[in-house]
C-alpha cells in the first residue's frame, strides 16, 4: 500500500520520540536516522509528494523541526499513536517491523540503550503489536 505524506511526517514523530527519550537528541542519532532512511525508508515510498520530495526528506525535515521546537518525546509519541490509531491500514506487519528496526537502531546508536529508551521501545513494540492487522 502506498503511504501518504502524512504517514512519513508522523513516523518522524516516532523516531524523534526515541531519539529524545533521554531528554536530548545527539547528532549521531540524526546521522543514523539518515542512514536508515537511505537504506530502508526511501524504498517504501512510492507516492508523489508536494514539491517533488520523498518520504525520507519528509521524515528528516519533520524530525529537525521537532528538535528545533523543543518538542517533548512523550508528546511526539502520543501524536504518533493517535495518527496510527486513526490510520491502522498503514501499519501492516512489515511496516511495523521496519519501524521497530529503525527505532532500535536510533536507540542503540549513541551509548547503547538507556533506561528511558528501553522503556519507550517496549511501549512502542506493544503498541505496534496491538495495532498491526486492524
Amino acid at each position: 500500500m502506498k503511504k501518504s505524506e502524512s504517514f512519513f511526517e508522523k513516523i518522524a514523530y516516532l523516531f524523534y520520540a526515541v531519539a529524545d527519550a533521554d531528554g536530548s537528541v545527539h547528532p549521531d542519532e540524526f546521522a543514523h536516522l539518515h542512514q536508515e532512511i537511505i537504506s530502508f525508508w526511501k524504498k517504501t515510498d512510492q507516492s508523489a509528494h508536494d514539491f517533488d520530495t520523498d518520504g525520507g526528506i519528509e521524515v528528516e525535515a519533520v524530525f529537525e523541526w521537532l528538535e528545533e521546537e523543543g518538542y517533548r518525546a512523550e508528546d511526539a509519541l502520543s501524536d504518533f499513536k493517535i495518527y496510527a490509531e486513526e490510520h491502522p491500514y498503514f501499519f501492516d506487519a512489515a511496516t511495523n517491523e521496519l519501524l521497530l528496526h529503525t527505532c532500535r537502531e536510533i536507540a542503540f546508536n549513541f551509548k547503547k540503550i538507556n533506561k528511558s529508551e528501553a522503556k519507550m521501545l517496549e511501549d512502542i513494540e506493544q503498541f505496534l503489536g496491538g495495532i498491526s492487522g486492524k
